[in-house]
């Protein structure tokens, strides 16, 4: 602002008329650091204690900035004196674009009332000319609306801004002034370092207001450009639709003429078809018939034969039941005897197997007792 850059190039010159910036720790003492600069918070730097000839050229320093703010007051104009001059300068091109803006709206008013008043068929040439006539005062609206922001951008409100510039160096004024005093008292300048930390966040929130202020503005302007390209979509497929309903009327008209006509000569054609197929359903009727007797005789004539071979089963079946008996009975007789005759056999080979045994150990003793009757006689 300029009350800002004002008393910053104040500040400037009675930091250069006092000579260097007096520096603490390796960094100059009335630097102010922000929580992001220096890594420690506003709290952190405040906390620094000045040493006596340190704090003395600070207060030099101060001192001359005040007095030169003070100054700058001094000779500032009397703000109230100039406000109706000023006012008239910027004001009289600003009235003239409100009362051009007004009549707009008065005539679009009008206009939309005009509409409203000329709906059906007979007054569509006249609707057309009323809606081409609204358009051309948005459009007119738009560029007034415009022309006024840009208007009241480029001749802002010089008196209240000057007032702003006082206030604004009255206060720094007082910052500065109360800084001196805690420097006298205690060596640290903490009110100077929360005044502009509390100053930064205040302009941050203020930026971030002012983003989203425009990416809402942004946002309605797409939503407002979205609403007017589906207002033109659908007009357009609201004409399209009222011209495919009237083709298809006609296509209806001529569907139904032509239908009657069909109609008669189809009802004609399928009474004959009709007649042609009972006839020769009652000829196919009749041969099923015939079929059908035919079938039954046949029918009859197997149930006779299964009869008899059901009975001719039947005996056998009992036949084969009573030699299954017959054969039973026998297995069981021969497999009795044939039982007693293998435990026999398998007694006397046992007895068989023992006395084999008996006579190869025997016939092996002998042999030895030869064997060693030989070697003693040679």
């Amino acid at each position: 602002t300029a009350a800002s850059e004002e008393d910053l190039g104040a500040a400037r010159a009675a930091g250069q008329d006092a000579g260097d910036v007096p520096v603490v720790n390796g960094a100059p003492s009335l630097a102010v650091a922000t929580p992001e600069d220096n890594g420690g918070g506003a709290e952190e730097v405040g906390d620094v204690v000045l040493s006596a000839i340190e704090t003395q050229r600070a207060i030099a320093i101060l001192d001359e900035t005040i007095e030169k703010l003070s100054f700058l007051g001094s000779i500032t104009p009397d703000v109230l004196q100039h406000r109706d001059e000023l006012s008239k300068f910027v004001g009289d091109e600003i009235s003239h674009i409100i009362y051009e803006q007004r009549q707009l709206e008065a005539r679009y008013e009008e206009l939309i009332a005009q509409r409203g008043a000329l709906k059906g068929l007979a007054n569509k040439s006249k609707y057309k000319e009323v809606q081409c006539e609204i358009q051309d005062v948005s459009r007119a609206l738009r560029e007034s609306t415009k022309n006024l922001c840009r208007n009241l951008k480029d001749n802002p409100n010089i008196s209240d801004n000057l007032v702003k510039i006082q206030q604004e160096r009255t206060e720094l004024i007082e910052i500065l002034a109360q800084t001196v005093r805690e420097m006298q008292e205690s060596g640290t300048f903490k009110t100077l370092v929360m005044k502009v930390h509390g100053d930064k966040m205040a302009q941050d929130r203020l930026h971030e207001i002012v983003q989203r202020e425009k990416d809402m503005a942004g946002a309605v302007k797409q939503l407002d450009g979205d609403l007017n390209s589906e207002k033109h979509d659908h007009a357009n497929r609201v004409a399209d639709q009222k011209a495919e309903i009237a083709r298809l009327k006609e296509q209806l008209q001529s569907i139904k003429s032509k239908t009657t006509v069909d109609a008669k000569y189809f009802r004609k054609e399928a009474h004959a078809m009709t007649s042609s197929i009972l006839r020769t359903y009652r000829q196919a009727e009749r041969a099923q018939e015939t079929t059908i007797k035919e079938s039954e005789r046949k029918l009859d004539m197997e149930n006779v034969v299964h009869k008899e071979t059901v009975d001719f089963l039947k005996r056998k079946q009992e036949s084969l039941g009573t030699e299954l008996a017959e054969w039973t009975e026998k297995y069981a007789q021969d497999y009795g005897r044939l039982e007693e005759e293998y435990t026999a056999l398998k007694e006397k080979q046992l007895k068989n197997r023992e006395r084999l045994d008996h006579l190869q150990a025997r016939k092996a003793a002998e042999e030895e007792e030869a064997r060693k009757a030989a070697e003693e006689a040679v």
